[in-house]
């Protein structure tokens, strides 16, 4: 099997990164089909953990990015995932920046400027709601804001998004950060977060009481972010309720002519030291999410010692395929 899985990988990798990937969630997910696979990692009693209330078969989950229409994160997930996060999702389809958007770099590494490209938020929850049960793992579902909608406007889509995931959803992660939807880092700033976050909050409420479901709320941090409003982001996550955060985002730059998200090892320094701040402000108040530039069972070994509680992967599975979910969660 790993034999195949580095010709395969091979092969893919002298197409385009967009196409590469598209082909190899539609083999995946065939491949699924007729085998209905699922790694010995989703069932072992000394991996699993509990954080919000839910049980992870696992800590090692996989970034929002790679699933963005919700049909293959079960076939992801069986993997050996323990959860599996869809989207970034909007209240309506966008198709996203214009081509070219993905490349690999050197270092393994990636840089996107994607845009939020998804079948918009009722299309994805339509296709997670039919496949959900057919995944031993955790759900997270992303959500954000349109293109076109104004930050002074972006609290609605955030809400609008908020109503039609948090019955599917197992968590519901705020992207805030993603560097490639313009200002969309400013929600982040003092003339935004508590407003947003408020809103949010009310809804929230509602929704539990609706539903008798509670859904946990997570914000995603930007790298980039500005240290000195760290503290700030932090006490009014958790004045309104956030219950974990996902750190972090891509980092911004310019690579190969592209302008957008870095990823991979490029982004493991911006994380780690955005992690340090995140664990010295939260003082283990929020579950921790730790995401940006885990390679390899050393980093993931890193990242729990500066607080981490659960890890996320996007480039380095990318690179090396179902193998890097063995050599981090063997052993464990």
């Amino acid at each position: 099997m790993r034999f195949l899985t580095k010709i395969i990988l091979y092969f893919l990798r002298l197409l385009p990164a967009e196409i590469s990937s598209k082909i190899s969630l539609v083999s995946l997910e065939l491949i699924f089909k007729i085998s209905s696979f699922s790694s010995k990692y989703l069932d072992k009693e000394n991996l699993k953990k509990e954080f919000f209330g839910l049980e992870f078969p696992n800590r090692v989950g996989l970034a929002a990015g790679l699933d963005k229409e919700g049909k293959y994160f079960v076939s992801l997930g069986q993997l050996g995932f323990g959860f599996v996060e869809v989207g970034t999702f909007t209240p309506l389809p966008q198709s996203g920046n214009e081509y070219p958007r993905l490349k690999r770099l050197k270092n393994r590494s990636l840089i996107n400027r994607l845009g939020f490209n998804n079948p918009g938020i009722h299309s994805g929850i339509k296709n997670i709601s039919s496949l959900k049960n057919k995944y031993k793992g955790i759900v997270g579902i992303s959500i954000g804001k349109n293109k076109k909608t104004s930050n002074e406007q972006a609290y609605k889509d955030y809400l609008y998004c908020l109503k039609t995931a948090y019955e599917v959803a197992d968590y519901i992660a705020l992207n805030i950060s993603s560097p490639n939807t313009e200002n969309l880092r400013d929600l982040s700033s003092k003339n935004y977060l508590e407003n947003l976050l408020s809103e949010i909050n009310q809804e929230a409420i509602k929704l539990c009481s609706k539903h008798s479901k509670y859904t946990p709320l997570l914000l995603k941090i930007s790298p980039d972010e500005n240290e000195d409003l760290i503290p700030f982001i932090i006490d009014t996550s958790l004045k309104y309720n956030i219950s974990g955060f996902i750190v972090s985002n891509t980092t911004y730059g310019e690579k190969e002519n592209l302008k957008g998200g870095i990823s991979g090892n490029l982004l493991k320094e911006k994380s780690i030291k955005m992690l340090k701040l995140v664990s010295k402000f939260n003082k283990k108040k929020a579950v921790i999410i730790s995401s940006g530039g885990i390679m390899t069972k050393e980093d993931l070994n890193e990242r729990y010692m500066l607080g981490a509680d659960l890890f996320q992967i996007y480039t380095g599975f990318v690179y090396d395929g179902p193998k890097i979910i063995d050599e981090l969660l063997s052993d464990s």
